[in-house]
């Protein structure tokens, strides 16, 4: 093999790597990791999500009975979104819903659980334009 060719596929080699790199920062970005706050009766947590932010909440099993809940988004700007409306969530289920609302800048979870008539919050998470 020539230089001019060893030359070529070392550039590709290098390009390919590069390439690769790019291409797992982005897929990281396009979803942050989950802010949780950690309850006897479950987790609510939010993260950022490429359209929004992505709500979720894991119901704990603690009195074996299903809860109607629901889901909004609470940011520090002043804005408060809600969701389709409250829904019964299992025990040891997971139950998340994305608030396709771009960026709203420093926001948290809020899950009403209609059933024990308590709120819960996850920790804050911040999506930047």
């Amino acid at each position: 093999m020539n230089i001019a060719k060893r030359i070529g596929t070392l550039a590709a080699a290098a390009l390919t790597v590069v390439t690769g790199t790019i291409a797992f920062a982005s897929s990281a970005e396009a979803a942050g990791s989950w802010k949780c706050r950690l309850y006897n009766e479950g987790n609510a947590c939010v993260r950022t999500v490429g359209n929004g932010y992505d709500v979720q909440y894991i119901k704990h099993w603690d009195d074996g009975r299903a809860h109607y809940i629901d889901f909004n988004l609470e940011c520090q700007n002043g804005y408060t979104y809600g969701d389709n409306g409250a829904f019964w969530i299992n025990p040891s289920e997971t139950r998340s819903y994305v608030f396709a609302v771009g960026v709203r800048g420093t926001c948290r979870a809020k899950v009403i659980d209609h059933t024990s008539g308590k709120t819960f919050y996850s920790d804050y998470t911040t999506k930047l334009g």
